[in-house]
């Protein structure tokens, strides 16, 4: 079964077609993950110091998780008075 030189091209502008929607799609969805993970903390950040309400800077996965588990460990080690 030999197909036309018409379908083949199709078959191959089809091709071309889906994989520029699938690279679409995914920068799509970097682009957006991308915003919300960096971009709009930063902002809000940026935002916030401008008001006068300075923090930690944001990180990203970790966050705070350093230093909330060195005031932890620190709060451990003092014992609390009972009387």
């Amino acid at each position: 079964l030999s197909l036309s030189p018409t379908v083949k091209k199709m078959d191959l502008s089809a091709a071309k077609v889906t994989a520029s929607v699938a690279i679409a799609v995914v920068l799509w969805w970097i682009w957006r993950t991308l915003k919300w993970v960096w971009f709009k903390p930063k902002m809000l950040e940026s935002y916030l110091r401008r008001q006068g309400l300075a923090g930690t800077h944001y990180t990203p996965l970790v966050g705070d998780l350093k230093r909330n588990s060195s005031m932890l460990r620190e709060a451990r080690s003092k014992p609390i008075k009972l009387t």
